[in-house]
């Protein structure tokens, strides 16, 4: 299945003549340069697939028009010509959609970038598994955009979301598809208090592979995968999943606020399979801390601090062969990735071919900080120190590596100038210098 980029064009026209159009757009120019052969790593890094490794040249051109059918519904169109140099060199859309949106439900069809969580200063946006790192995929989402209560009186409610992609990219197994959803449960009862549970689930199945041919890829199949059920076959000589590549993560938190400041404590447990979703593989996951002012202007209005931790992989179950492998698999040996980019935390990384990952064993610190500076000048400033301890069957790394990134509005009337450095210090290995330059201007 392949979407047509003149299909929004085409709903632009003909909502033209029934409604009257809100319309807004934006154009963004970004320079970079760098001392190593690729930008330091949050240059690069969820920047929303914009800019990869080798880029120097980044431009996007994007604009969305609306309507409203009612007080609390409307319509929407996305469209958003991206071009990057470096790996990619060339054009591509960076959205292009067509949205529905009410008071508790959003949906759209298309390729559309997803909402940024934290201010920007979490290394996973919304889980371990999902970040910002790559240029979203097509498909149709349908999700929730606020709690919704089924008990009122006893405080529950609940977030959901339920999306199918597709995949175009040049991978190992082409057309693989891919299935997601999530459920939160939400207990709110206690004042100042909110809790939340739930559990985020991911396929990879159906495709072409090169060796097997055509993969399971039927309705029944589907409901297989839907359900979380697992077939096993053998691939030379290592057992794999034939109905899909499964990844998910338990979720947990508690939102309340101290002295006016909001505060959210969050923990993602990652899994791949039995062992994982019975906790095998603890301590494996993300947990954090959110804080942030209710408004912004201060030095310091937001601060994240996240630790990482994957070494665990399910090493001691007797269920496994010793080990998991994240991100990678022996049947979609692409992984999860798309257009060679990690779909999780940016902090597990390919090889030098962007291939295998080669590191999915790791323990790291991030701080993210936002604030304005001498009353006129926001800015965000991210730090991370990771330890690598590579990938099962790919070699050991051994490297300590002190990532910063420090982003400057220093310009904002007729269009804003954004200021960026950054710097990777690593322990065997040359320091990695950079900057860039970018260039914003909302067009109507």
């Amino acid at each position: 299945m392949k979407f047509n980029i003149f299909t929004p064009l085409l709903f632009f026209v003909i909502s033209s003549t029934f409604a009257q159009l809100n319309y807004s757009g934006n154009f963004s120019g970004k320079g970079i340069v760098y001392s190593g052969e690729e930008s330091p790593f949050w240059i690069h890094s969820n920047q929303r697939g914009r800019v990869n490794e080798t880029t120097n040249i980044s431009a996007l051109l994007s604009g969305i028009a609306s309507y409203n059918i009612t007080e609390n519904a409307r319509f929407s169109i996305g469209l958003g010509t991206l071009y990057q140099d470096g790996y990619i060199d060339k054009l591509q859309l960076d959205e292009s959609y067509l949205g529905f949106e009410n008071s508790w439900l959003a949906i759209s069809l298309g390729r559309k970038q997803r909402q940024e969580l934290y201010r920007g200063l979490s290394a996973s946006n919304e889980n371990i598994l999902w970040s910002l790192n790559a240029r979203p995929m097509p498909g149709l989402s349908f999700k929730t955009t606020r709690p919704v209560y089924f008990i009122k009186s006893a405080g529950l409610a609940f977030q959901a979301s339920l999306e199918e992609f597709i995949t175009d990219d040049e991978r190992y197994v082409p057309d693989t598809r891919v299935h997601h959803k999530s459920f939160h449960l939400i207990f709110d009862k206690i004042p100042n208090i909110e809790f939340t549970v739930g559990v985020q689930h991911f396929v990879q199945w159906g495709g072409t592979s090169p060796v097997f041919g055509k993969l399971p890829g039927s309705f029944d199949d589907y409901k297989n995968v839907f359900m979380g059920k697992e077939g096993a076959d053998d691939v030379e000589g290592q057992e794999v999943n034939v109905l899909g590549n499964h990844l998910g993560s338990y979720v947990g938190g508690i939102k309340t606020s101290v002295i006016n400041y909001n505060v959210e404590i969050l923990y993602n447990h990652i899994f791949e399979d039995g062992s994982g979703r019975s906790l095998a593989n603890t301590p494996d996951g993300r947990y954090g801390i959110f804080i942030s002012a209710p408004e912004q202007g201060k030095w310091i209005d937001a601060f994240m601090y996240e630790f990482y931790y994957t070494k665990n992989q399910s090493k001691n179950s007797p269920t496994t062969d010793g080990a998991d492998n994240y991100f990678n698999n022996n049947l979609y040996r692409s992984g999860w990735t798309y257009e060679n980019r990690i779909l999780g935390v940016p902090f597990i990384f390919l090889d030098e071919d962007r291939f295998r990952v080669i590191n999915n064993k790791m323990m790291a610190h991030h701080i993210g900080v936002s604030g304005l500076a001498f009353s006129k000048l926001p800015y965000k400033l991210l730090t991370s120190y990771r330890k690598n301890y590579g990938a099962k069957g790919g070699g050991q790394l051994r490297n300590n590596i002190l990532s910063t990134y420090l982003d400057l509005n220093v310009y904002q009337n007729i269009f804003q100038v954004n200021l960026q450095v950054g710097a990777d210090l690593i322990s065997d290995d040359s320091p990695n210098f950079g900057a860039g330059i970018q260039l914003s201007k909302s067009l109507f």
